[in-house]
């Protein structure tokens, strides 16, 4: 049956399986008239976007081997975000190829999107445990979008399913979640590195603070990006920094907002940790 099923389907093209027709006609421009370097800004978001798709499928898919306990699993698929952020990293040198002048042709064409109003992003640094209630007030009109974000802030980061896991190899006393004490992981890290029975948890703990650095260099030159295209101006989503984060941010919104950014670590406790190792 399953044979005879199989030999009447009909075969798909590359075109079919990827619904490549649908694909290429949602790169619309929206700047009169169309400027050239608008097609290079769209398709170089839309990337990111399905970039991110794939970011949250695989850290999401790595919580869960940590809550079973398989920490090489999970080690694998954090490794495989790194080398997607390699990726958004090169390919922030295409944006930087666009003239400010050539920008400014079509930027205000954008107003109020902005790359802070990005869902994915957010949630991605939601599950690697930045979380920020006050997101969830730039979606509150957003009923699907809140949704998403909330479901987010309540659900485990990739912190709490590596402390979970600690405990899980008595590594580490059980706490509240999200109450781990910084020394507590940190000596528990430490432990992990000395015992050979634990270098698959080892091994995980420097994939994840692979993947803090890479998010790190990624943050690092995407503000140097932005700058290099829009100097020190504000940033088309201003007004809904302002709204989200204050006035303060408001005043700093575009590079000089984005640089307070490069101060945030997924896993300070890791960093602290390499801290005493080497000494």
């Amino acid at each position: 049956m399953a044979q005879r099923k199989l030999a009447s389907h009909k075969p798909q093209s590359y075109g079919d399986y990827l619904k490549l027709s649908d694909l290429l006609r949602l790169q619309q421009s929206v700047s009169e008239p169309p400027q050239h370097d608008e097609l290079l800004f769209v398709v170089a978001h839309q990337t990111y976007e399905l970039w991110f798709k794939l970011m949250l499928s695989e850290l999401e898919a790595s919580i869960d081997f940590m809550a079973t306990g398989d920490a090489r699993e999970a080690s694998r698929l954090v490794k495989r975000v790194v080398a997607v952020l390699k990726v958004l990293t090169q390919q922030l040198e295409v944006l930087e190829t666009m003239r400010p002048g050539d920008f400014a042709k079509f930027r205000d064409s954008l107003r109020p999107a902005s790359g802070f109003q990005s869902l994915q992003f957010r949630e991605i640094e939601f599950i690697s445990g930045q979380k920020d209630q006050r997101f969830l007030e730039m979606h509150k009109d957003d009923p699907r979008a809140l949704r998403v974000l909330e479901r987010r802030m309540s659900s485990p980061s990739l912190w709490d399913g590596f402390c979970r896991l600690l405990v899980q190899r008595g590594l580490l006393t059980n706490r509240t979640a999200g109450d781990w004490p910084v020394t507590k992981v940190g000596g528990a890290v430490q432990k992990a590195f000395k015992d050979s029975r634990q270098a698959d948890v080892a091994e995980l703990a420097d994939s994840l603070l692979e993947y803090d650095e890479a998010f790190w260099l990624w943050r690092n030159h995407h503000v140097g990006m932005v700058e290099r295209v829009i100097g020190r101006n504000v940033g088309t989503g201003a007004a809904q920094v302002k709204e989200v984060m204050g006035a303060y941010s408001f005043r700093r919104s575009g590079v000089a907002y984005l640089k307070t950014t490069l101060r945030r670590r997924f896993f300070p406790a890791l960093w602290a940790a390499r801290t005493k190792m080497a000494t």
